[in-house]
């Protein structure tokens, strides 16, 4: 199981190589969501521990949330992942890299673990109640069975 700064340390190294500009903290979360569910998907196991909370743009992780709010994004985060992790990443920026970060918000919003975690919340609340993994997983079969359709 990876360190989620280190995946996260990953994705915005990767982000800045590839597009040349550094990675939003609302695109942050959306492509830490998606590379979760890749990993859910493929490898049938969680790529990091730290759940994710069901906020009004989407699901956020605290502790990606407050690595942004220092204002020294990832300074002494190991980069230390694992080449499948790394591959998992790649694939994430390459399919939904060059989306807006509201495009990926909107996307989020589809997702089952997102809305269950948003019920009986206001559209405005943020909300603190965690996406919950056992329907991350119901998402992640869902996706994988649309892609191969589309194959």
């Amino acid at each position: 199981m990876e360190n989620t700064l280190s995946v996260a340390k990953y994705l915005y190294d990767s982000y800045f190589k590839h597009f040349g500009q550094p990675m939003d903290q609302m695109r942050m979360h959306k492509l830490m969501y998606f590379t979760q569910r890749e990993s859910l998907m493929y490898n049938k196991e969680v790529l990091f521990k730290e759940p994710f909370l069901g906020w009004r743009y989407g699901p956020v992780l605290y502790s990606v949330r407050r690595e942004y709010m220092t204002g020294n994004l990832f300074t002494g985060v190991p980069d230390d992942v694992s080449d499948d992790t790394r591959h998992l990443a790649d694939q994430v920026l390459k399919r939904y890299g060059s989306f807006s970060a509201w495009k990926l918000s909107s996307l989020s919003h589809r997702e089952l673990s997102w809305k269950r975690a948003r019920k009986g919340l206001e559209a405005c609340d943020n909300g603190n109640v965690e996406l919950e993994l056992s329907v991350m997983k119901v998402d992640a079969v869902k996706e994988l069975a649309e892609r191969r359709w589309y194959e």
